[in-house]
């Protein structure tokens, strides 16, 4: 199985001009994420030769904007298609999707999707002072877990711990967003160490992990460290 990033965005420049966010294709029918901007996530799933009649499933991390807004353009006259998301979703969002005619699952604990594939379920945490929901994605491969995440904000850590103990294995892979951008070095450095004593062995940071921490990353986890970008895949 492998990972195609199929759009992130990153930089204060991205954000400013709302090509921000993150979006995953794991194999070829579950959709983790829509990104901020739905004409870059159509042209780059157009341009990577992405099926979407394939996609049977979208997960939803949580329910800000650059997580979300390309989900509007993919579910129109798709009732095939089961959106996962938290019941901790803003109301007026869960209405929306419910309008379409999709099949909806929330995910309050672990949700499997598909064969070898499930959501966390909601952890909830603080952003700017204010409660957020999230899920991340879990894949089970033969090294071990690999978990995907949108954004992180119950905490990179404590998210890999819960995935440990519900799922009596390892993490071996984590990417995505980590939500460190915004940390001291200090910090950053303590939750690295604290990834690689949980058993992390291999990581893809972007979205809004922040360059100081990717650089502190790729020193730490060196061979092991994947620099992905859109286009990319990764394989489990």
């Amino acid at each position: 199985m492998q990972i195609k990033v199929i759009a992130t965005g990153s930089s204060k420049w991205e954000r400013f001009i709302r090509r921000w966010g993150v979006s995953f294709l794991i194999g070829e029918d579950v959709l983790f994420d829509t990104f901020g901007n739905p004409g870059v996530l159509l042209k780059n799933m157009r341009k990577f030769n992405i099926d979407t009649a394939k996609i049977k499933h979208i997960v939803l991390s949580h329910d800000d904007w650059d997580h979300i807004s390309g989900l509007w353009y993919l579910i129109p006259n798709r009732k095939d298609i089961t959106v996962y998301l938290c019941p901790g979703f803003k109301q007026e969002i869960k209405d929306r999707i419910a309008s379409f005619s999709v099949k909806v699952v929330e995910a309050g604990g672990v949700t499997q999707i598909k064969d070898a594939i499930y959501s966390t379920g909601e952890l909830c945490g603080e952003s700017d002072g204010e409660k957020i929901c999230e899920q991340s994605v879990v894949v089970k491969t033969a090294e071990g877990l690999t978990v995907i995440c949108g954004c992180a904000h119950p905490g990179i850590v404590d998210i890999v711990r819960h995935v440990k103990e519900r799922f009596h294995n390892d993490v071996h892979s984590l990417i995505g967003g980590f939500h460190l951008k915004n940390n001291d070095d200090e910090t950053n450095a303590r939750i690295i160490k604290d990834l690689r004593e949980l058993g992390v062995r291999r990581i893809a940071p972007m979205h809004c992990v922040g360059k100081r921490a990717t650089k502190m990353m790729s020193k730490v986890f060196a061979s092991d460290f994947v620099r992905a970008k859109a286009g990319d895949s990764i394989e489990l």
